[in-house]
């Protein structure tokens, strides 16, 4: 598995730092709100969370991810249930949550799937509740063509902020990204980033 290989390194594949938006998100939570991090990776943004004292479940289809994660949460003392699991599987049977983080995951769900797991993050969300994603938009139709064919999923620009037309949107953005290397070419992303507040 693609993921397995880059997580099983000593460093931290996509750093400690957590997400600028999940950092934001946290001022219209209440205290102890239990959270979900969805795709979590080697878990930066759950260990962000679960310092600011929210209940944290951590999930990821990465063994090697998920292995990373708890062996930090012990050694620094930081409680989360993790769990190898793929989104669309987990979402069907857990429990409701405050907050879902999808951060950077969803780009990675096929077009058959990607709309009902945003039902079902929705769905899973408690009332007051917020999801909190950042993921990608497609630049131009060739761009999206070639995505579907491998089986995953760039949004339409405004296609995300249609989908929470019925929540209260706090946070919206869609602009390129920064460059970025994380071990490929210099490249930048068309990203949306959306904190929303069920009603």
């Amino acid at each position: 598995m693609e993921y397995d290989s880059r997580y099983s390194k000593k460093e931290f594949y996509w750093g400690l730092k957590p997400h600028n938006l999940v950092v934001d998100s946290i001022q219209h939570l209440p205290s102890n709100a239990k959270v979900l991090d969805l795709g979590c990776g080697e878990g930066k943004a759950s260990f962000f969370l679960a310092k600011n004292n929210f209940d944290v479940t951590a999930i990821d289809f990465s063994e090697e991810g998920i292995k990373k994660l708890n062996e930090f949460a012990k050694k620094e003392n930081l409680k989360i249930k993790a769990d190898v699991s793929d989104v669309k599987s987990y979402l069907q049977d857990c429990e409701k949550f405050d907050a879902i983080f999808a951060m950077n995951v969803l780009q990675f769900i096929g077009p058959k799937n990607i709309f009902t797991v945003i039902e079902k993050i929705q769905s899973k969300t408690n009332p007051n509740g917020l999801n909190v994603i950042a993921s990608f938009v497609a630049e131009n139709p060739r761009q999206k063509k070639v995505v579907l064919s491998k089986d995953r999923y760039f949004f339409d620009e405004g296609e995300l902020r249609e989908l929470y037309k019925d929540w209260k949107i706090l946070f919206y953005e869609e602009k390129l990204g920064d460059w970025e290397t994380h071990g490929e070419p210099k490249h930048r992303h068309f990203l949306v980033k959306l904190i929303a507040q069920k009603k």
